[in-house]
Formats: C-alpha cells, sequence, structure tokens
C-alpha cells in the first residue's frame, strides 16, 4: 500500500484516539506496526512504558514544586499572623512601618526592603526605610500599580537605582508589591534566583493589604484631626 494522504492520515489518527481498544480486539496488528529507534526497533508496550515512565516523572516534579510552594506558604503565613498581632496594636504608623520592614528582612532573608508611596505622607517622611515620591513616578512604576499584581525576578539597574538607593549593586532578584494604587513595597535579595515567577504570591498579597489598611487608618485620622 502507498503513503496515504495527510487529509487521510489525520482522520485515521483521530478513530485511533476514538477507538482505543483496536489493539486489544485485534493484537495480531501489533505485529505489523514498525516503531524505529536509535538503538533498534522497540515494541510498542516498550514506548508506552517509556512515554509513562517520562510522564510520571514530570507529574512528581509539578507535585514537589507545588508543594515546596504550599509548604513555604504555610510557613510565611505563621509568620505574618503573628507579626500582625505584634504590632497592630502600634499607635505610631512610622513605627508600624518600620518594625514590619526590619521582621520582612530577617523572614526573606532580604538584602533590603523599602516602601515606597506617592506622597504625601508626612507621618513617614522620616522613615529611613520609606520613600515619598513627590515628583511623578516613572511608567514602569504607574504600570505596576495599575495592574495590581505582584512582580517577581531580575530588574534592570535603571529599577534597582529608584528602589533600592545605595543597595542596587548588591540586589539580584527582587519581589514588587503594590500597595493598592499608593505605593510599592520592594524586597531586593542579593540571589538572582531568590525571586522567580514560580513563587506563591498569597501571602505577600496578604502583607500589601496590611500596609494598605495600616496607611489608610493614618490617612483618615489625619482627615478627622483637620
Amino acid at each position: 500500500m502507498g503513503k496515504i494522504s495527510q487529509i487521510e492520515e489525520t482522520e485515521v489518527i483521530e478513530w485511533l484516539r476514538a477507538n482505543p481498544d483496536l489493539f486489544n480486539r485485534h493484537p495480531e496488528l501489533l505485529d505489523s506496526l514498525e516503531l524505529s529507534h536509535e538503538a533498534g526497533a522497540e515494541s510498542l508496550i516498550e514506548r508506552q512504558v517509556s512515554r509513562l515512565r517520562t510522564e510520571n516523572r514530570q507529574l512528581k516534579a509539578q507535585l514537589q514544586t507545588l508543594a515546596g510552594i504550599a509548604g513555604e506558604n504555610e510557613r510565611l503565613m505563621q509568620r505574618l499572623h503573628q507579626l500582625t498581632l505584634e504590632i497592630m496594636t502600634t499607635d505610631d504608623t512610622r513605627e508600624f512601618i518600620e518594625r514590619l520592614i526590619g521582621r520582612l528582612a530577617g523572614d526573606f532573608e532580604a538584602g533590603s526592603v523599602r516602601l515606597h508611596l506617592i506622597g504625601p505622607h508626612p507621618e513617614l517622611a522620616s522613615a529611613e526605610s520609606v520613600t515619598i515620591h513627590e515628583a511623578p513616578v516613572p511608567d514602569w512604576f504607574e504600570d505596576i500599580l495599575g495592574r495590581g499584581k505582584i512582580v517577581f525576578g531580575r530588574l534592570t539597574r535603571a529599577k534597582l537605582e529608584i528602589l533600592f538607593p545605595n543597595r542596587h549593586e548588591s540586589i539580584g532578584s527582587a519581589a514588587l508589591v503594590p500597595v493598592n494604587h499608593t505605593g510599592l513595597l520592594a524586597i531586593g535579595s542579593d540571589s538572582a534566583g531568590r525571586f522567580n515567577p514560580d513563587m506563591g504570591t498569597l501571602f505577600l498579597e496578604l502583607l500589601g493589604t496590611t500596609i494598605r489598611h495600616r496607611l489608610e487608618l493614618a490617612t483618615n485620622g489625619r482627615r478627622k484631626s483637620a
């Protein structure tokens, strides 16, 4: 029999997928199948077993990755809960932010943690780890705030110079957490692989919400006293 056309071959493939028990009903067909291999011919069963093993390894790797993310999220959630209990009673917003950033540096083994806010925030003007931007921020900064999504990975030198002044040369990777539309929490690591797109985001999302809530309390307090 000559070669079948591409259309006929597609039809045969679709029919075989719809009838996977064909070779159980007609095992003699296996004798006429040809499967080429670099080391010589191998049986259909051997090929299937090889594919299943490969898929199994891939599934195990994915499960290990998910388990690692879940475990890290659980540990971080416990720390966030403990941290919240410790500092939520703090009346001073500056002290709240500084204690929060100090703990984050330890929890993430971060080289630098800094909160960037679009002003005005007079209660944080003297905070060492806070930058208040009076002038317009760069477009990429606005874009992150607008999308409201956490950004992980390596950053350009220009971005690092803005986010981590005096520490930009040592930052290998970073996590940028939008704080509503008012600011950006930047967590930098000396390791280029510390922050990557495969990381879980739940802890950082809740962290951003916690900071936003505290800033709103401070803003409402200013308005009432005005």
